[in-house]
């Protein structure tokens, strides 16, 4: 990816979003506030935990979507050879989403478990069978 005039390269970033997801899958937001400053990335990278915030977690990502396709064929491919084994990728946000309001007409609009803590807000429901 082109360097502009980011504090923190953007390769940088991604490999802390790839660490946190394999280490202690959360939102970009738990891994600014909670997860990085307990982990020794700041010294392996040189990132200092103030330097990771949710922003640029978030910002990174918008960076690194346009290269998602590359990176997916790169990643299987390696796999492949690594141990001639394929695979199809399934990539899922952990995030819950919320309704602002009651979302009375809403059939998915239910209170339940909270992976965030958040049992006030109506969520999105999927129904299980």
């Amino acid at each position: 990816m082109p360097e502009g005039r980011e504090a923190i390269p953007w390769s940088v970033m991604a490999c802390i979003l790839t660490i946190a997801r394999f280490c202690a899958p959360s939102s970009e937001l738990q891994i600014a506030e909670s997860w990085y400053d307990k982990t020794a990335l700041d010294d392996l990278l040189g990132v200092p935990t103030d330097r990771v915030n949710d922003d640029r977690l978030y910002r990174s990502l918008d960076a690194l979507l346009p290269h998602k396709d590359a990176l997916c064929r790169h990643l299987q491919e390696r796999y492949g050879e690594l141990f001639r084994e394929s695979f199809d990728f399934l990539f899922y946000d952990i995030t819950s989403t919320y309704f602002e309001g009651t979302a009375i007409g809403n059939p998915q609009a239910k209170r339940g478990y909270s992976r965030d803590s958040r049992p006030d807000c109506p969520q999105v429901c999927s129904s299980r069978r």
